[in-house]
């Protein structure tokens, strides 16, 4: 056994090693990942602490300057609605007004919605729709834009007037506004996206829902990633991170960065080749140690089982001798024996006749007898060790063996108030079927006798795997642990009145069918037999 678990101690260090090297090249690979991660975000957190205070100017003068603009284009939409309450404004005068303050749109409402007069182009529906808050008198002024049309944008203002109506002028973004385009906070992504390692950049301001962006080849940024982290857009690999930047009063602002993820790819890949060189090392160097180990282990277990076999065949033949012996002592005596016999048998049987089964000399004469059937039984056993097992081995049908040997031992099990039942698979088994049959009646009368009144016998046969099993199992009190090894040797026997020939007979027959026979105790009581036979002609010896 100590030689047996040695390979087995040797290979543990070795799955050690493996593991602790799977271990190291996980840990190391992250490292390295981690390492150009943190390298990404501290640009990505650099970048947004230089550009937060340029953002937050730029966004600040940016809201200033559209502040402004909406308001003085209101101004002009109040003094349009006095003057259009007092009347002093047709046709003639809304085109002069337009025309002297850069109008894109002029348009006077009644207080049913309906245009009184319109002058420039016609107002769009993201003006007309707001105005419902002034004709229902919910709103008194109303501040629309700036919005962008047609590369330009408009900023709209409407006012409602005394008589429930509305004044709506809208106008092109002032050169004020197209400055603060130049220099605000969508211009200064557009000339940071594609440069250095920085691929796209997005500003989100809230509250209001701001969101600027711009990416390197001028298409649109993907959504944000929940936590940052890699991610593959448009063929570039990108390492995404989110930082926040200052913001005007009351606002919060972020910037969402997505960093060239290259060198973060040659970091990992760096990192795989290394821990791959050193892997494979180690690999090289634990497969010479698995295999030592491995031939050493089969060498030992080439040993051993050279050592069973010897001992086995050691024990088979010293058994062997031992039933040789008992068989040509058989077979000397079996004929100075019987003579004497069956002379008795003859004497005993003419004094029954004589003087009547009743008398004291019949009595005798019928002990003399039935001892005499004794000892011809012992006598046939004897013999049976002598005579040449599995001469005449064929096809033979499983059932048609099982149902030979309760016919014959019924009445047996009956007379010992025992049940005998039996079951048999579908199949042949390769056997002499005489040897066979006188195996499993020893096996069957065995267990009949072990077994207690009202006690049962089961006789199954099945065929698994390329093997005939036929089993006996009772109901009897077992088998003694001292003898369970022993009950297969020749003269060993557990019950008063045996020889033990039988059993070494139901063995000999196994193995000289290829087989093998175990008698074993049962977990719930009594005793379980096995015999397992081959089924086919090649597997046997």
């Amino acid at each position: 056994m100590g030689i047996q678990t040695r390979p087995l101690v040797t290979m543990i260090p070795l799955l050690l090693l493996a593991i602790l090297l799977g271990a190291w090249a996980i840990h190391e690979g992250r490292r390295q990942q981690l390492e150009t991660a943190s390298a990404l975000t501290s640009q990505a957190a650099l970048l947004a602490r230089t550009l937060g205070p340029g953002l937050e100017a730029a966004s600040t003068a940016a809201r200033e300057i559209e502040e402004n603009t909406a308001a003085r284009v209101l101004e002009i939409t109040r003094v349009l609605a006095a003057l259009g309450h007092s009347g002093r404004i047709d046709r003639q005068a809304a085109e002069s007004l337009a025309e002297q303050n850069d109008l894109d749109s002029l348009a006077l409402f009644d207080s049913s919605g309906t245009p009184r007069l319109a002058i420039g182009q016609p107002l769009p529906r993201e003006v007309l729709a707001p105005l419902q808050d002034l004709f229902a008198g919910r709103a008194d002024e109303i501040v629309i834009g700036p919005q962008l049309e047609d590369g330009m944008e408009h900023v709209a203002a409407a006012v409602r007037t005394t008589a429930g109506g509305a004044v709506v002028i809208r106008v092109h973004a002032p050169s004020s506004m197209a400055f603060s385009g130049s220099i605000g906070t969508a211009n200064l992504l557009e000339r940071l996206a594609g440069t250095g390692s920085v691929l796209y950049i997005v500003y989100t301001m809230d509250p209001g829902g701001q969101k600027l962006e711009a990416s390197w080849d001028g298409g649109e940024v993907p959504a944000a990633l929940e936590n940052g982290g890699r991610r593959s857009v448009r063929g570039r690999d990108i390492f995404e991170v989110a930082v926040p930047v200052g913001a005007p009063a009351g606002y919060r602002a972020a910037l969402r960065v997505g960093m060239d993820g290259e060198p973060l790819g040659k970091a990992t890949a760096s990192a795989v080749r290394r821990t791959a060189m050193v892997g494979i090392a180690l690999s090289v160097f634990s497969l010479a140690l698995v295999f030592i180990a491995l031939l050493s282990r089969a060498r030992t277990v080439e040993r051993e089982e050279s050592a069973r076999r010897l001992a086995e065949a050691e024990t088979a033949r010293r058994r062997n001798e031992r039933l040789a012996a008992a068989g040509a002592l058989t077979a000397g005596l079996a004929h100075e024996v019987r003579s004497p016999l069956n002379a008795i048998g003859l004497a005993a049987q003419r004094t029954m006749r004589t003087n009547g089964p009743e008398s004291d000399c019949g009595r005798f004469a019928a002990k003399v007898r039935r001892e005499i059937g004794r000892l011809e039984a012992i006598l046939r056993e004897f013999l049976e060790l002598a005579s040449p097992v599995g001469q005449s081995r064929k096809e033979t049908d499983m059932a048609r063996i099982t149902r030979g040997v309760v016919d014959l031992l019924a009445d047996e099990a009956s007379a010992a108030d025992v049940r005998l039942n039996s079951s048999a698979g579908s199949g042949t088994a390769w056997v002499d079927f005489e040897s066979v049959r006188r195996s499993l009646i020893n096996l069957v009368r065995n267990a009949i006798q072990a077994s207690p009144p009202g006690g049962t016998v089961e006789l199954r046969a099945t065929a698994e795997n390329g093997w005939a099993l036929f089993e006996i199992a009772d109901d009897g009190p077992g088998i003694e642990e001292d003898l369970e090894e022993q009950l297969f040797d020749a003269f060993v026997t557990n019950q008063a009145g045996g020889v033990g020939l039988g059993l070494a007979l139901v063995r000999r027959v196994a193995e000289e069918h290829g087989g093998s026979v175990t008698l074993k105790n049962r977990a719930q009581g009594g005793a379980l037999a096995r015999l397992r036979l081959p089924l086919d002609q090649a597997e046997t010896r």
